[in-house]
């Protein structure tokens, strides 16, 4: 362990654990097979851990960008700042894997809705979260306040000089003042700017009215066809745009609010395409409108669904 035998006391800050910890591994003064049994024993050690290395890893390389760079020569049993960045990267990669867990295990402070609810609250001053359904977020405050989006869908409004760094499974990004919208897809995230801009890795800016795209650390701007904020912000207003979408699409969009799902009986349907504004909070105005406008049959299904089918 390192010097201190102290450091991996219950009631010790993680934070101030895990610093301990590098100091020890960087001086080569660590037991390493104890450092091992305490990163390994509470996902939270883990995740302190990856934090402070990350930490530590940018100010070296400010320092080396500097020309601050001093020649250390370490013994052969110490462990190399390559092993302690490794280290940090293999944890942040569990981290991503563990999805939830790792999240709660970092954050202060949780927020979730259920299948067709929505939920707004308010993280700090001057910085509110709106979920959408079936939504999880996680955050810690501090400058700047951290937000992880772990599932589904949120909008965040964030007043004068508040700036707020948002992470998913997709990609970092640095929020100015301003409103976004990011959503969960999949491994990716795409994230609005309705009003302000952000920042990410590779000095990637996106501006108001733009929508981009978090995949595997990268951000890159979506198209500005593909940048309908009104369409993106609907949900906010308890509605769904579709505009020549498939029924396909639709259904996967309207059954995010539906707890008993609608779904296709026949597979000729799903290239119907659709148009116009639907309330989320009533489907039965979506299933109207496609037994008006195409002759639709909506039939209930023995597990509490719909079933659509031609007559």
């Amino acid at each position: 362990m390192p010097g201190n035998h102290n450091i991996s006391k219950p009631d010790a800050d993680l934070t101030e654990v895990a610093a301990g910890w590098l100091a020890a591994l960087d001086s080569g003064s660590a037991d390493m097979e104890a450092f091992e049994a305490w990163r390994n024993s509470d996902v939270r050690s883990a995740v302190a851990f990856a934090e402070v290395a990350s930490t530590w890893r940018d100010m070296d390389s400010l320092r080396l960008a500097q020309g601050d760079m001093q020649v250390e020569t370490p013994a052969v049993e110490q462990p190399s700042r390559r092993y302690v960045i490794r280290a940090a990267a293999s944890i942040a990669a569990t981290v991503i894997a563990g999805s939830g867990i790792a999240y709660n295990a970092y954050a202060r402070d949780t927020a979730s809705t259920d299948m067709g609810e929505r939920r707004t609250v308010s993280v700090d001053d001057g910085l509110a979260v709106d979920l959408n359904t079936d939504s999880c977020i996680h955050w810690r405050t501090g400058q700047p306040t951290r937000l992880w989006l772990e599932r589904g869908e949120v909008a965040i409004r964030l007043a004068a000089a508040q700036k707020a760094e948002l992470r998913t499974p997709g990609g970092t990004f640095q929020l100015m003042p301003g409103i976004y919208n990011a959503r969960l897809r999949d491994a990716s995230c795409e994230l609005a700017v309705v009003k302000g801009s952000i920042s990410g890795a590779g000095a990637v800016h996106i501006g108001q009215g733009e929508i981009a795209l978090a995949t595997a650390g990268r951000i890159a701007p979506r198209s500005r066809e593909e940048a309908d904020i009104d369409r993106v912000t609907a949900w906010q207003r308890d509605t769904l745009v579709l505009n020549g979408e498939s029924l396909d699409y639709a259904l996967a969009e309207i059954n995010r609010y539906l707890p008993n799902k609608i779904v296709i009986g026949d597979p000729a349907l799903s290239r119907i395409r659709l148009g116009g504004t639907f309330a989320t909070t009533n489907p039965e105005e979506f299933l109207d409108a496609l037994r008006t406008s195409f002759g639709i049959r909506a039939t209930p299904s023995n597990h509490g669904g719909i079933i659509l089918t031609r007559p």
